[in-house]
Order: C-alpha cells, then structure tokens, then sequence
C-alpha cells in the first residue's frame, strides 16, 4: 500500500516543471497526485471544474504546463487550481482533493526563491500568487490534518538575467527559517530526474518557459544555455547553488513570514495593496551577515542540512 502526495507547483509555468522532476523521486514510495496553483480565474479558464477552483486541464496553452502534463500520460491524475477567486472557492477545491485522494501530506514547488519570501527582502518579485498558494495550503493542511511541505529549487532563476530576486535576501531568508528549525532538507535531485520535465517542454508546438530549462541545465552542470522563448531570451549563466532542492515546513515558514501571514488573514486583496514590511532586528542582522559573501553563507545552510531527497521525504512526508 503506498501513501498518496499531492503534488504541484505554487505558481504554475516551470513551477510544476519541479513538480515533475521531485514525482521522478518519489515514483517508487508515493502514489503522486499533481495540482498545480497558477493565476489564474476559474471563470476564464478552459478546463473542466471538478470542485470549487479545481479543474482538469483540456485545452492547449504554451504557459499550461498541468495541460502538457496531462497529454503527456492522460491517465495520470493532474489538476488545476485557479487562485484568482475567493479563498472559499479555492478550499473547496482542496477539500475535494482531501476527500478522493486522502494525502499523507501535500508537496508545492517554487522555482526562482519567490516561495522563501518574508515580505522583508529589498525585492519582492512576483510573490502574490505563490504567496496565497501558501497561505491556502497552511489553512487546508489546519482542517484536513495533512503536513504541508515546501520545495524550493533555483534560487535566483526568478527573472531571468534580470535577477528578480537578490542572492543575500534569499540566503537571509534562509538562516532566519534555519534559526526556527523550518528547514527539513537539502537535496540535489539526480540528472535523470530531469528526463520527464523535458519531455514536457516539447509538447505541441512548444511550452514557454524561462526558469524550467535552467533548471534542467543547473541539474545537468551545464555553465550556459540559450533560452529562445519567454521573457528572458538569449544567454543566460547558471550558478552552483541554482540545482539544490531546500525542503521546508510550509506551516512554519508561513508563520514566521508575514507576506504569508497577511495572505492568511487577507487573502488577494491585502497581498495587493502591500508595501514593503520592517524587519526585526534579528533578520536584519542575518542580512548583514550575508551582503560580504553570500554564496559562503549558503554553502554552509546546504552543508548543515544536505541529505538524499529519497529519504527525506520518507522522513518528513511518508512517515
């Protein structure tokens, strides 16, 4: 008998490209059930609602990546949820996915860092909508009694060249979940894993995506790749760090992060109208520590906290 994990990405696009590529790990411990957040409204989008925001993904988009998955192998469970509605709608959605699968536990992936956000950092990049994914999941995990855990991988993919996100903010944020023991894991998934997430960039006449193919090159060591399609063409450099997998309590990190917690109280309309939040003077103090060299910093996070991913998702998941 095997455990069932839902899995999906918090913000679609290469987000569920992740999910992808951590189903490779799990395929031989989990029954995997995919669903996927993305921006989307469920009075727009071209699928068959299943409950609430919930929907299975019908027609073809260069950005639906649940759609490319499904065609990929239409027998396999894969869902959309939209997010851009109320958050009853979208528990409504989680609750039926609670009720049919009965999940030992939920696994959402972020590729770029937008998922680590406090609401402390100089740069926010485009958090709303993983944000929310986060806060709703917390709410989900509270009602049906399932762990909530949080991947994230490619720390600095956001943007593109343009580097949405800063590397010292990212690794503050990272030694301000370390001090709260939200961190569970590092991992660096193996090259092999890569293989399905690729075939979904192929799919019809292409999927876009800027942060899926460089993170498959991080996995591969590649130094370059060219991105031709998406919002950061041309040649892009990958970074060391950019292949590592952070596994993190969602619960936790949604507590310690007030981004996550107005989403909670708010929803969409207080994630929206946000300004950028004064950090305490213990995260001040870890950005502080990671402005001189932060790349040392977050070699000594991975270090402290690197096992394989197989085992510590049975640890922290499947227990």
């Amino acid at each position: 008998f095997l455990e069932t994990v839902i899995l999906g990405g918090l913000g679609g696009g290469g987000d569920v490209g992740l999910a992808v590529i951590l189903s490779h790990i799990l395929r031989n411990d989990a029954r995997v059930v995919f669903a996927s957040f993305a921006g989307c409204s469920p009075e727009k989008y071209p699928g068959e609602r299943v409950a609430g925001s919930l929907f299975i993904p019908r027609k073809y988009h260069p950005r639906d990546f649940e759609w490319a998955l499904k065609a990929l192998n239409p027998t396999l469970p894969v869902y959309r949820i939209c997010i851009k509605t109320s958050e009853q709608e979208v528990l409504e959605g989680l609750d039926w996915l609670s009720r049919e699968y009965c999940p030992a536990c939920t696994l959402h992936c972020d590729i770029g860092g937008d998922g680590l956000l406090t609401g402390f950092e100089e740069k926010l990049g485009s958090y709303v909508i993983d944000t929310a994914a986060r806060a709703i999941l917390v709410e989900a995990s509270r009602i049906h009694g399932w762990r909530s855990i949080l991947a994230v991988g490619g720390l600095q993919l956001e943007g593109g060249r343009q580097r949405a996100l800063s590397l010292h903010d990212l690794v503050a944020d990272l030694l301000y979940y370390e001090k709260h023991n939200a961190i569970l894991s590092v991992g660096e998934p193996p090259v092999e894993a890569a293989a399905k997430a690729k075939h979904l960039l192929g799919i019809r006449r292409g999927m876009v995506s800027v942060m899926l193919p460089l993170y498959i090159a991080a996995l591969e060591k590649r130094r370059t790749v060219n991105i031709e399609k998406g919002y950061s063409t041309g040649i892009h450099s990958i970074d060391w760090w950019t292949r590592y997998v952070f596994l993190l309590d969602n619960t936790e990190t949604c507590n310690l992060s007030p981004l996550c917690r107005i989403a909670r109280d708010t929803w969409l309309p207080g994630l929206k109208k946000l300004a950028r939040l004064s950090p305490p003077r213990e995260y001040v103090w870890m950005r502080k520590k990671t402005q001189k060299n932060p790349e040392k910093m977050l070699r000594g996070v991975i270090e402290r906290h690197i096992i394989s991913l197989d085992e510590s998702f049975r640890a922290t998941c499947l227990s």
